[in-house]
């Protein structure tokens, strides 16, 4: 038979509507032998008489048979049960024609309340309306969402609500961008936690969004792109939780909005090397920091402008609220969702330094320092699930080979930023082949020793075992 149901998730208030309307209680025990996405067996234990159930689907209505058994057989199967059993007390009752049962759940579930209502039909189920003496109790409808389904529920606990999630959300608004630094997430979903890390690096990108228009700050400007960078590199790596049409969007505006600053922060970096390099020609350091203002200019239009605030507005709006949540949205913990994340990651930066001995290439190793920074940032985030003094470790050597790579990279654009600089001003340089050789010279020498380094370094990397 099929069975059609709704589910809405209760606040505490319900237990006083129970106890007001004296509902009768029966007692469940229940566990699961099997459990796949769309099929469950399970075994129950109602007051004294005993059932098995097998479902088949996904969504409020699936195929449901039950057969009644016995308290042996109950028994025997406890022992090939996947997860220890649910406990909860069910209330029924009927309101309007319609069957309703409350469980409030026991053990390590207390405090969590289900509301559940079946139908005769899909049309029933869509013309439903919740009575208004039960309005009041209910945080939302969960019918939609796998992870309230029993068999989730016994695989991986409680499900975060919506309610739940709002506090954190609220919590989040209050921190300062250090504290947000600071900030790790509390156990969640996979999709659950994907969203609250999107939407504390938007907090981050939004108060040195504010910085930037007061001032012009290199480092401002650094972590503005490092918080856009991080921000691609979990959309990039969790993707699969998110609508394709969603996960576009959001990429599509957060590259733009990194490109637009790109230049300035070469800029920066040449800047800094060229006082490193040479310190006599104040012309060239003078038509830089023209340049620099002209884009530092350009970046306070982007973030004064429509399309950055309307962007970010609906971003933070589909992160905190349930926009993204679909029927078979992943149900699970962050934890095993993000240790395979890491893993298949890591797995790919070996990949990479493979190829790169095999044959050396400049854009090879860009893409593996990416790739760095990516893993840099995943176990940075979760290195509380994982054990912080282990992942600690790993951090700082990623740091350590992260910054020699950068400090490669930012050799490979400064002679390409050096040459198109001197090609464009050829006249106005005297000396300018002289100072090209010079400088392009020097440059070339330190790009050589860090090189050889990175090699090294890379080797080293691919030997040291992984295990989180």
């Amino acid at each position: 038979m099929q069975e059609i149901e709704r589910k809405y998730l209760l606040k505490d208030s319900i237990l006083s509507l129970i106890k007001e309307h004296g509902l009768q209680k029966h007692r469940i025990i229940q566990f699961y032998t099997t459990i796949t996405p769309d099929k469950g067996v399970r075994y129950r234990q109602m007051d004294e008489r005993y059932f098995k159930t097998v479902k088949h689907g996904i969504g409020p209505a699936r195929e449901e048979i039950e057969v009644e058994i016995s308290e042996r057989k109950f028994k025997k199967k406890l022992k090939d049960r996947i997860t220890k059993p649910l406990r909860k007390n069910r209330y029924m009752f009927y309101l309007y024609g319609e069957e309703y049962s409350i469980d409030v759940f026991k053990k390590d579930l207390k405090g969590f309340h289900i509301l559940e209502i079946e139908f005769p039909s899909m049309k029933a189920f869509e013309v439903f309306t919740l009575p208004f003496v039960l309005e009041g109790h209910v945080i939302k409808d969960v019918s939609f969402d796998e992870s309230f389904r029993n068999k989730n529920i016994a695989l991986h606990g409680r499900p975060p609500s919506s309610y739940e999630l709002d506090v954190l959300f609220k919590a989040l608004d209050t921190k300062s961008t250090n504290e947000l630094d600071a900030y790790f997430i509390p156990k969640l979903t996979p999709l659950a936690a994907l969203r609250v890390i999107l939407y504390k690096f938007s907090l981050s990108i939004l108060a040195y969004k504010e910085r930037l228009i007061m001032h012009d700050d290199a480092e401002d400007l650094h972590q503005f792109r490092i918080n856009i960078r991080k921000s691609r590199a979990f959309l990039k790596e969790f993707g699969f939780l998110i609508p394709k049409k969603h996960l576009a969007y959001f990429n599509e505006h957060l590259s733009d909005f990194a490109t637009q600053t790109n230049q300035k922060r070469d800029l920066d970096v040449i800047k800094e090397r060229l006082g490193e390099l040479d310190k006599d020609h104040k012309m060239i350091q003078k038509d830089i920091k023209q340049k620099r203002k002209h884009e530092y200019q350009q970046i306070q239009e982007m973030l004064r402008s429509k399309t950055f605030e309307n962007f970010f507005y609906n971003y933070q709006d589909m992160l905190s609220k349930e926009t993204l949540l679909t029927s078979d949205d992943h149900t699970g913990s962050i934890e095993k969702t993000a240790k395979e994340v890491i893993g298949y990651l890591h797995h790919k930066i070996i990949k990479k330094i493979d190829a790169l001995e095999k044959d050396f290439d400049a854009q090879k190793l860009h893409k593996i320092r990416i790739s760095l920074k990516k893993l840099r940032y995943l176990l940075e985030e979760f290195q509380h699930i994982f054990g912080e003094e282990k992942i600690e470790k790993m951090i700082n050597k990623g740091k350590e080979l992260q910054t020699l790579l950068g400090d490669f990279n930012d050799t490979v654009n400064q002679k390409k930023l050096l040459h198109d600089y001197f090609q464009r001003n050829k006249k106005k340089i005297s000396d300018r082949k002289e100072l090209e050789h010079t400088l392009l010279d020097k440059t070339e020498k330190i790009q050589k020793k860090l090189m050889l380094q990175a090699k090294k370094k890379l080797h080293m990397f691919k030997e040291q075992a992984f295990d989180l």
